[in-house]
């Protein structure tokens, strides 16, 4: 089976042309340039021989004029045919490079979008378990008993989704009641009122809403990168209930955000490449590429959803999150270079 053409195919194959052009012009030059010495002889020859020469040199002088028809042709062919050649080879390169450019707009996409279908799912997850018996019964009266059941409960939650570090339930003065790994992260006691997200969770009006925390190094889980879902636990598991906690879901940045960069797929055509989550302000929050390590801010163009532009001598394409069902995601970005 014959492969169909591609961009790069069809540039190669008008370079060809315009060498063969340029050769074939070159030839028709050189006939030129031969009727011409044959003409000049012929004149020559002509005046030599005197009277009985005048027909030849009357040839002689047509063949002259016609010599120099064809050099004026061929040399404005030739001028025209490298013009129309040289810039369809510009509108091919064009071509391929918006091509490419389009091509990796749809992986940033592809990045960002799969992201924010995770996290929707955890802000699924925090709504849900806020309503736990266990964990409101705790909250609700915080003795030994009923704290020691809520840690076994987020235990067990924690057993089955293993996209969480750790979850905390929360009183409303900023300790640590109980959590799910108290063996790895003995956090319980804890002082967390000062984190970013305490104060809008403890805002949030029912049972519907909640806070997605941004991603940050959590010194509580032993350095790790984590993005904390948190929301009110209220009184009944009701929605409108009082609040009388929090609870909060420690998600595992790191190895979520890796699986969605490696799902990217290039092919060997493509060069090198590197993907990108960042946020809404360029912060680098995931990478993955040759030297991607050492990127830590991207870029971007103001005020621009998604779009491709030149970086440095290769390509970037980006796009920002459309977010996914009820989550209306964080502003981040999906981020794609060619290098």
């Amino acid at each position: 089976m014959t492969a169909a053409p591609t961009l790069a195919s069809i540039a190669s194959e008008t370079r060809d042309a315009s060498e063969i052009t340029g050769i074939t012009v070159d030839r028709i030059a050189q006939i030129t340039k031969q009727m011409n010495v044959l003409g000049l002889n012929a004149r020559i020859e002509a005046a030599r021989v005197g009277q009985q020469g005048a027909g030849f040199a009357l040839v002689a002088e047509e063949v002259r004029k016609v010599s120099g028809q064809i050099g004026e042709i061929a040399n404005q062919l030739g001028e025209t045919l490298k013009a129309r050649l040289s810039g369809l080879e510009q509108m091919v390169s064009d071509l391929s490079i918006a091509a490419t450019g389009t091509r990796l707009v749809d992986c940033a996409f592809t990045a960002v979008d799969l992201i924010d279908r995770n996290l929707y799912e955890r802000s699924c997850d925090v709504r849900w378990w806020a309503t736990d018996a266990d964990l409101v019964t705790a909250a609700q009266h915080q003795d030994r008993d009923t704290l020691r059941r809520a840690g076994q409960r987020l235990g067990v939650i924690l057993d089955a989704y293993t996209v969480y570090s750790d979850i905390w339930l929360v009183g409303l003065d900023g300790r640590v009641l109980a959590n799910g790994r108290p063996g790895r992260f003995p956090v319980t006691g804890a002082q967390v009122s000062g984190a970013a997200w305490f104060s809008d969770a403890m805002a949030v009006r029912d049972g519907d809403g909640f806070v997605a925390g941004d991603v940050e190094i959590s010194a509580h889980l032993g350095g790790k990168a984590t993005m904390a879902w948190a929301t009110p636990v209220r009184t009944g598991g009701a929605r409108n209930g009082q609040v009388i906690g929090l609870l909060v879901t420690q998600f595992d940045w790191a190895p979520q955000a890796e699986a969605v960069l490696k799902s990217l797929r290039f092919c060997a055509e493509d060069g090198e490449m590197r993907g990108y989550l960042v946020d809404a302000r360029g912060r680098v929050l995931a990478a993955r590429g040759p030297g991607a390590e050492r990127i830590t801010q991207v870029a971007l163009p103001p005020d621009q959803a998604k779009g491709w532009c030149a970086r440095g001598a290769g390509l970037m394409g980006f796009h920002r999150t459309e977010g996914f069902e009820t989550w209306r995601g964080k502003g981040w970005f999906g981020v794609v270079e060619r290098l």
